[in-house]
């Protein structure tokens, strides 16, 4: 599958590493829009969660789950939700919205 190669060399090439534990992954990191946000969680939810939230897309072979903390550029976050994204039966990319731990 086309997409998912891309995404694959992108996240080679242009992806950030973070870690859980000992174990380094490869992301795509970004602020979410706010459709994504107002999709994923009502007017209340969205007032109460810390900021900066942060969205990082990974390789559908990473399976973290939610409430994981990982480490990025020296700070801790944890992943507060993570979406699989399919074309068809086939796993493309997964997007996980992470929020800082105080």
């Amino acid at each position: 599958m086309i997409v998912r190669e891309c995404l694959n060399h992108w996240l080679r090439r242009y992806g950030e590493p973070f870690y859980v534990g000992l174990q380094s992954y490869r992301g795509l990191f970004f602020q979410p829009p706010g459709n994504l946000l107002r999709w994923l969680f009502s007017p209340e939810t969205l007032n109460e969660l810390p900021r900066p939230l942060w969205a990082v897309a990974v390789a559908p072979t990473v399976s973290l789950a939610d409430g994981t903390a990982l480490t990025w550029r020296g700070a801790t976050y944890r992943v507060l939700r993570s979406l699989e994204f399919r074309f068809d039966t086939t796993p493309v990319y997964r997007l996980m919205l992470i929020e800082p731990v105080a």
